[in-house]
């Protein structure tokens, strides 16, 4: 399948229907970097709070920093106040990103204790309130992340109707939705039927599945089956940036490469592990580095030793001894 374009979030058209999604913690400009060089079109920043995204010491950060090579590129925000958001999107389009999103899926906690992210979708009328004053602070895309409600409650479903209904009444250019209730986090398999049912109901929305996107031709099956416009990858993107090809190279209907060996992996954690110290102090970075170590890692053939000489390293040259040892075809106790 190829078409000429794959995806259109209002004024952005992509040439596949698929995007790294917005992670907490993960997608620096390292992880984006990455995505990008192995075919995802459009990558976005890590989740900032409506109230910090305004702040210039915040946008220094590297995670939140956008960079001249990776446009387009998007920044998710989370808050309750819709003036404050307001100020926050029109801040960060100044600041560079080309894409906003609105976070009303997140299930943290921390998050939800203060009234933000999923907690949101209890009150249609705020996020109305905020996808309003959103759209009318920028000129760009500006889509919205949900989850299929609360819980499974019929109040709980009427709320996401109703903020689905609502929203795209108001303009929104895509939802994205992620087939998980806010109270079964990333427990159970996703629903993708009730995103499908959106489609179907508002057939000239742009409707985004997310949720268990590990396999890219089981993936770009179930979004033809479902009738989706497309789908963000996000925790299967998570020290495999190579899924972005083999997505790009099934929805092409050409044939997919194979697995990456010991030594091209081996190179590419090095320069993933070459821009963190880049972005962050050495100390930092190691520790930082430590998440993508673990996804990485589950390609190995001796995954749990691979894993704990990576976790073990405390210091630059460690993490690089680290790599250098497990991924070659002679690391320890290969046969």
């Amino acid at each position: 399948m190829n078409n000429a374009v794959g995806l259109k979030l209002g004024s952005l058209a992509l040439d596949v229907p698929f995007f790294q999604a917005s992670l907490s913690g993960y997608s620096d400009y390292a992880m984006r970097s990455l995505a990008r060089r192995f075919g995802c079109p459009f990558t976005m920043a890590d989740m900032m709070l409506a109230k910090s995204a305004a702040n210039p010491r915040v946008l220094r950060k590297a995670c939140f920093r956008p960079r001249a090579d990776e446009h387009p590129v998007g920044a998710q925000i989370v808050g309750r106040i819709p003036a404050t958001i307001a100020g926050a999107a029109r801040d960060l389009v100044a600041a560079g990103y080309d894409v906003i999103d609105l976070n009303f899926a997140c299930p943290a906690p921390k998050v939800l204790r203060r009234g933000r992210g999923g907690a949101l979708l209890n009150d249609p009328d705020t996020v109305i309130d905020i996808l309003k004053a959103a759209r009318d602070a920028v000129a760009c895309p500006v889509l919205m992340k949900l989850r299929i409600g609360m819980n499974h409650k019929p109040e709980s479903m009427d709320n996401f109707w109703q903020i689905v209904t609502r929203s795209i009444e108001n303009g929104v250019n895509a939802l994205v939705i992620h087939g998980r209730t806010v109270s079964e986090r990333y427990r159970y398999k996703a629903n993708w039927d009730i995103p499908a049912a959106v489609k179907k109901r508002f057939p000239h929305a742009t409707i985004i599945g997310s949720g268990d996107i590990f396999d890219p031709a089981a993936t770009v099956d179930l979004m033809k089956k479902t009738g989706l416009d497309g789908f963000i990858v996000a925790r299967g993107a998570v020290g495999n940036p190579w899924i972005f090809r083999d997505l790009r190279y099934v929805w092409e209907n050409r044939p997919v490469p194979p697995p990456p060996g010991l030594d091209e992996q081996r190179l590419v954690i090095l320069e993933h592990f070459e821009q963190v110290l880049k972005d962050y102090s050495e100390r930092k970075a190691v520790g930082i580095f430590r998440k993508y170590a673990v996804g990485y890692a589950r390609r190995h053939p001796k995954r749990k030793q691979a894993l704990l000489a990576l976790m073990k390293a405390k210091i630059r040259p460690e993490v690089e001894a680290a790599i250098k040892t497990w991924y070659t075809n002679s690391y320890p106790d290969a046969d």
